[in-house]
């Protein structure tokens, strides 16, 4: 699985999410007409801001695909106004792109940045995008060290199967199976899909006694269903 193109899919998520959130404060008990214009304001400026903020970081997004040195130019003015959740997720992207390009050190800068600035949402992703650099830079301990400070649970399973992407290419096939055994148990826990490249890595160091990764797959697919079958019942 590509890690990056995961962790964009996240970003996306994040960047939803933060939208959906910003009117969801609680008002409180508003004692004075006064006060709950300034409070309602004071809302309106948050909003105005938070919809340009995001609107700047797709618009810059979208040149880093079609004008990547032009838009590295406008990210990294962006970023150096932005120590905050849309600096560090357009510092993600393009970390991804300094990694594509080899430039593998300011790459860990940007990812870095991600991890300092990007708060509780961003932080953990900004970790599997360093890992995911030092395992392209070859420095395969490092990598390690970092998936392994990743405690959160929601990223287990790419966390696993970096872990087994980065055991396999050292050699060690038998921390690689385990790797991936747990990115499957985690799938199975969690109820999510277990994509085709895991499957096809797990199946590739199958080992006697173990389950096919394609036909736990395919019997995960069908609990799913019935759940969704029974809540919408």
């Amino acid at each position: 699985m590509d890690v990056l193109t995961d962790d964009h899919e996240r970003e996306q998520v994040v960047r939803k999410w933060w939208h959906d959130n910003w009117l969801s404060l609680a008002v409180g008990i508003v004692i004075a007409v006064g006060g709950m214009v300034g409070y309602r304001y004071y809302q309106d400026y948050k909003l105005s801001n938070a919809e340009e903020y995001a609107y700047k970081l797709s618009s810059i997004q979208t040149k880093l695909v079609l004008q990547p040195t032009e838009g590295k130019e406008e990210a990294k003015a962006f970023i150096a106004e932005h120590k905050d959740i849309y600096g560090s997720l357009l510092s993600l992207d393009v970390a991804q792109l300094l990694c594509a390009e080899g430039k593998y050190e300011e790459a860990l800068d940007s990812a870095s940045f991600a991890a300092e600035n990007g708060g509780k949402l961003v932080a953990p992703n900004a970790v599997l995008v360093k890992a995911h650099i030092l395992t392209q830079d070859k420095k395969y301990d490092e990598a390690v060290k970092a998936l392994n400070d990743l405690s959160q649970s929601a990223y287990a399973i790419e966390k696993n199967e970096l872990l087994g992407d980065i055991y396999l290419q050292q050699g060690n096939k038998d921390a690689a199976h385990d790797a991936y055994a747990k990115a499957l148990a985690e799938c199975e826990a969690q109820k999510i899909s277990i994509n085709p490249i895991l499957q096809m890595k797990a199946d590739s160091l199958i080992k006697e006694g173990d389950t096919a990764a394609f036909e736990r797959a395919q019997k995960l697919e069908e609990q799913i269903a019935a759940s969704a079958t029974s809540i919408k019942k």
